[in-house]
């Protein structure tokens, strides 16, 4: 009886990805405005104090610590080198193109240009314009001087495309006008929901400085009232007004700040607060805002709730900077990456590149040659592009001396003669195996080796021991290739013992 065919079981066809959609953008949100395609910030601040414009951050950097804490994060991020690599590893064209595009940022102020953009850390976004130009038949980036925020705006009309850049105009206050491609760096931080202007650290900062604006203003008032006494004048109740403007005089004389004239009889008195000893509620309200400020630029926590030893306390401080540090290199380098270099390799013709900085403790360079070296006798070796991520840049591949191989005389060649050899290996009359040893030894290498030979024979006769004849030959030939180093060393170790034979039997002779 026929088997009865069960059905086969159908595969449900996975449906094609819609590409470059965007489906919840930013047009179809209900709760943004955006008046004829321009965007605003989504920054609550900014929209509730500051017109939607970061003047209002601008304003914070009047404030020492606010300054302070955001030069530590430029210059800690400026202080360390950069690195271009090639996308394409192992590729001869890409490794050059990488060394071609290091010379053309260091031919202008890049390290300037990192540190403008890194503004962006307070007021969200910072905008740079780059200046072309030629160079030695490239095209390379003259300069680019950092624009002021104030002056652009994001305007989006599709869906499907990115909201674009567009230069505010006396014609064009409102919507601007487009700006050429290929020509603005924007670099933004913290974009929340896709925000092209960004959600800078002033959000968090701005309030810290205004309280502690509101108690330094305090504290100078307290200072002003006591910490010098107020001039009290009296005069008498039937004083003339001539009198009293004597006394007044005499009181604005002695303190241009405040003073006091009453006539006699009449009291004065100060209500004190119930606080008892110094008061220092404005000092302590001041130091709070500072320790606020510090920790949100720089991740410093507060002295007070730092716990454990000093030495803890400090290097956790040291590896929060530094994770702050290499977050910045990180962000501003995929900015740099997508537009900068992205052009540089367009306009010359370049394979892609990308930079970055990599931010790490100082490495133990010995410990990473020492390392790389067990590695290479592992039968690995470093291309350059990693040599120069490792240490640093200058450095390219030796051209190694390739000498032919020690030749090993055949058995029953016939030896030509050397001229002008030592006397100590003169031949005597009689025939002696060790002397022609010694010569086939000598004779040994083609004519282009007879140089080595003559070296090999002085480092022997000069050196003191094995160590010596080691040292020597490591020095003089350390270029050379392993295997070819290795047959030299055994060739001087095996003069040296001949020629200690060859002294013995003529000491012995003598005897």
């Amino acid at each position: 009886m026929a088997k009865k065919q069960l059905p086969s079981a159908t595969v449900p066809a996975v449906p094609a990805p819609e590409l470059h959609t965007e489906f919840a953008n930013r047009l179809r949100d209900p709760f943004e405005v955006a008046y004829m395609g321009v965007l605003r910030t989504n920054d609550p601040l900014l929209l509730e104090r500051g017109n939607g414009g970061v003047e209002l951050y601008r304003d914070l950097r009047r404030d020492g610590k606010v300054f302070g804490g955001l030069q530590k994060r430029q210059l800690a991020l400026i202080g360390k080198p950069w690195q271009v690599e090639p996308r394409a590893k192992n590729h001869a064209k890409a490794t050059q193109d990488a060394l071609k595009v290091t010379e053309i940022l260091k031919g202008f102020s890049f390290d300037k240009l990192c540190s403008e953009l890194l503004e962006a850390l307070l007021a969200g976004h910072s905008i740079a314009e780059v200046v072309w130009g030629i160079r030695d038949g490239l095209v390379v980036p003259l300069r680019a001087p950092k624009r002021a925020q104030r002056r652009f705006v994001y305007v989006q009309d599709d869906e499907n495309s990115p909201p674009r850049l567009q230069l505010l105009t006396r014609e064009a206050m409102l919507k601007g006008v487009a700006v050429p491609e290929r020509k603005f760096i924007a670099h933004r931080v913290n974009p929340e929901d896709d925000n092209p202007y960004g959600t800078g650290l002033g959000l968090q900062l701005f309030w810290p400085v205004f309280f502690k604006r509101k108690g330094i203003v305090a504290w100078n008032k307290l200072c002003d009232r006591f910490g010098s006494p107020t001039p009290h004048g009296k005069y008498p109740r039937n004083a003339s007004h001539q009198e009293k403007s004597t006394l007044v005089a005499a009181l604005r004389a002695m303190s241009n700040d405040g003073y006091l004239a009453t006539p006699e009889g009449m009291e004065i008195a100060l209500l004190e607060s119930k606080l008892s000893g110094n008061v220092t509620t404005q000092q302590q309200l001041c130091e709070y805002m500072d320790e606020w400020i510090a920790e949100v630029l720089t991740g410093q926590e507060p002295a007070r709730s730092g716990g454990g030893a000093l030495a803890a306390a400090s290097k956790e401080r040291q590896d929060v900077r530094q994770d702050l540090t290499q977050a910045d290199s990180d962000l501003l380098s995929e900015t740099l990456n997508e537009t900068l270099i992205a052009w540089i390799c367009e306009f010359n013709g370049f394979e892609p590149c990308h930079v970055y900085r990599q931010i790490k403790e100082e490495d133990d360079t010995k410990a990473l040659a020492e390392t790389d070296k067990i590695i290479y006798d592992m039968g690995y070796e470093l291309d350059e592009d990693t040599v120069r991520s490792k240490y640093g840049e200058g450095w390219r591949k030796r051209q190694a001396a390739t000498p032919p191989a020690l030749l090993t005389p055949a058995v029953g060649a016939v030896i030509p003669a050397v001229k002008d050899r030592p006397a100590s290996f003169a031949e005597g009359s009689a025939p002696d195996p060790i002397a022609a040893v010694t010569d086939a030894l000598e004779r040994a290498a083609a004519p282009e080796w007879q140089r080595v030979v003559d070296d090999l024979q002085t480092i022997v006769g000069q050196a003191g021991g094995a160590d010596g004849v080691r040292a020597a030959i490591l020095k003089q030939y350390g270029a050379l290739d392993t295997a070819d180093l290795t047959r030299l060393l055994a060739a001087a170790f095996a003069l040296a013992e001949l020629k200690g034979m060859d002294t013995a039997r003529a000491e012995a002779a003598d005897a």
